[in-house]
């Protein structure tokens, strides 16, 4: 190959490989704030006495906190040593397939999103064991008794009545009675806000600056929050608006005022501090 081919082959590597860090980034805010809907909604169905939905649910929410920041991590460069390496390189080799057969929609590209990359949802647990290890706690991982995971798969699967071949029935998976599965769902439930602090906190303490700054921004709210709250009740909405509250509040930041994004340059700022104040409005602010 001659210099000038294999200099066009470098910059479409590196055209490429800046697109796969920026979708990282977009993706890692858009969990974040589907993880806060899914929390919200937990807490919505729990005080509905809708036990099972709630757990899974509640377990949701955790699993794409983890995911939110498994995505961030991805978006920075390798470090030396990184115990992240497999799941790291797992995720992207996903993406590039996917980048490989993009399909076009109308005028526009749809990009593979990152995410999908997390096939199992042990990757998350793996990461948030090294990374957060309260919140991969509460998590679990298959056939943790009392996590979120156990409970999600008690919803779906159990309890089971099986034949031990002859007359008898057996009955499997019976590892909560009513009162006790309800009692542990309200435990988790109860971490989730402090959950979702320690998660900005985590992003902040790893120098994730232009991620930290978008969560923290009017442009989160206008964007990834404000979109997602049209797929969902007022009252989980305004449940979803009060954790993200509480999050801004703890980091100082002054959620009253529109906060545009520092790294965002706005051509019409005028026309969103109005549509972010019509936002909170309509998020019972």
């Amino acid at each position: 190959m001659s210099t000038i081919g294999k200099t066009k082959l470098k910059t479409k590597e590196l055209d490429e490989h800046k697109l796969y860090v920026e979708q990282l980034k977009s993706s890692s805010a858009l969990t974040f704030a589907r993880s806060l809907f899914h929390a919200a909604e937990g807490k919505e169905l729990f005080e509905g006495e809708l036990v099972f939905a709630s757990a899974v649910s509640t377990y949701y929410s955790v699993f794409h906190l983890g995911a939110a920041l498994m995505l961030a991590c991805f978006s920075q460069p390798t470090p030396a040593g990184d115990p992240h390496t497999q799941i790291r390189k797992m995720v992207e080799d996903k993406w590039r397939e996917g980048h490989k057969n993009l399909l076009v929609v109308g005028s526009a590209y749809r990009y593979p999103d990152p995410a999908q990359g997390i096939r199992r949802h042990d990757y998350v647990y793996t990461f948030l064991q090294r990374e957060l290890p309260e919140v991969s706690k509460s998590l679990g991982s298959h056939g943790q008794h009392r996590a979120l995971r156990d409970m999600r798969e008690f919803v779906s699967y159990a309890p089971r009545m099986v034949s031990d071949g002859h007359q008898n029935i057996l009955y499997s998976g019976c590892q909560y009675d009513a009162q006790d599965f309800k009692r542990c769902l309200k435990e988790h439930l109860e971490r989730l806000d402090g959950f979702f602090r320690t998660a900005v906190r985590w992003i902040k303490g790893k120098s994730y600056n232009a991620l930290y700054s978008w969560i923290l921004s009017g442009d989160f709210v206008l964007f990834e929050f404000a979109e997602l709250a049209w797929y969902q009740p007022d009252r989980v909405a305004k449940r979803a608006w009060a954790i993200y509250r509480s999050i801004c509040e703890h980091e100082g930041a002054d959620w009253r005022i529109w906060r545009p994004d520092p790294g965002t340059w706005h051509m019409r700022e005028r026309e969103e501090r109005e549509r972010y104040a019509e936002a909170i409005r309509r998020f019972g602010s």
